[in-house]
């Protein structure tokens, strides 16, 4: 994918947004002020600290404060303050017409994943990383190398686990939250897995939702055209192997049974107390050998 936004320079605008669940002030307010620190200028869209039950604002203020970010003509970003269920709701009705005539970095992730799927059909890479309000709660190493990230500054990972199956691949990365992979099958952000190296993590599910949610994939065809596959963390799962007689690695690993491409487990990103940032529809490299996965920029 060539079409990247310009990267962001000192004194450039971020947007902030709500556009899913209702945030913690408190902590977007935290996360502004880093990148602030780091040379930034933060504006808030007009909605952005509203709540409406367990949403960030009503739909329509939602779309309203998403399409005016989509559409402005001086910022370099839009930053997610939270994820939480809300974005599919609104998804279907942006234009995007504007933003492809002066397109910006749309960072998050979990939720915002329907959100970074929806910019890659409109053929543009985004960051999967941290949400504001979780930019405060990484180590400090941690947030430099987001902000770097969004400076065009951003290095490949590595990840050892004895589930690594061995190999190498070449593709476009796409991916995100396992649950809201599913739920875009059969919908208008539903994406086209072929030749594609995915990556997944999730949080809080028994292992007999993923398990559902990887035959899912199966089921839907998703996984036998893949050419490799990244296994992020799977953080505060309410079942363990004792319970469901397999592990998550053990459930992933059964439902790629009969397909030869790699798989690389344990990489930091997701829910856990590391997220590292990944371009979204970036071409990339994975090769797994000896029990370490690599995943690098081409």
């Amino acid at each position: 994918m060539s079409n990247y936004p310009s990267f962001l320079s000192k004194n450039d605008l971020i947007l902030v947004i709500s556009p899913s669940g209702v945030v913690d002030k408190e902590e977007v307010l935290k996360g502004a002020r880093l990148l602030e620190k780091a040379g930034f200028k933060v504006e808030f869209s007009l909605n952005a600290f509203n709540a409406h039950f367990k949403f960030g604002a009503k739909h329509q203020e939602r779309l309203a404060d998403l399409q005016f970010a989509l559409d402005h003509k001086i910022a370099k970003a839009i930053y997610c303050a939270r994820g939480g269920f809300g974005i599919t709701h609104i998804i279907d009705e942006l234009n995007w017409s504007q933003f492809k005539q002066n397109p910006k970095w749309i960072i998050g992730f979990s939720d915002i994943t329907a959100l970074l799927h929806t910019t890659y059909l409109n053929g543009f890479p985004s960051l999967h990383a941290s949400v504001l309000q979780g930019l405060p709660r990484l180590s400090g190493d941690y947030q430099n190398k987001l902000i770097e990230s969004l400076s065009g500054n951003i290095s490949g990972l590595n990840a050892t686990s004895t589930f690594n199956k061995s190999g190498k691949a070449s593709g476009q990365l796409i991916g995100g939250n396992l649950s809201l992979l599913v739920h875009q099958i059969g919908t208008q952000t539903e994406l086209d897995y072929r030749n594609k190296i995915l990556f997944i993590e999730e949080v809080a599910e028994p292992l007999y939702h993923i398990d559902r949610m990887m035959l899912q994939l199966k089921r839907a065809g998703k996984l036998e055209n893949l050419v490799g596959l990244v296994v992020g963390q799977f953080s505060n799962l309410t079942e363990d192997k004792s319970i469901y007689g397999q592990s998550v690695e053990e459930v992933i690993l059964a439902h790629c049974e009969g397909y030869d491409f790699p798989i690389g487990f344990n990489f930091h990103i997701g829910h856990g107390e590391v997220n590292v940032a990944l371009f979204h529809g970036a071409e990339v490299e994975l090769v797994v050998e000896n029990g370490v996965a690599k995943l690098t920029y081409g």
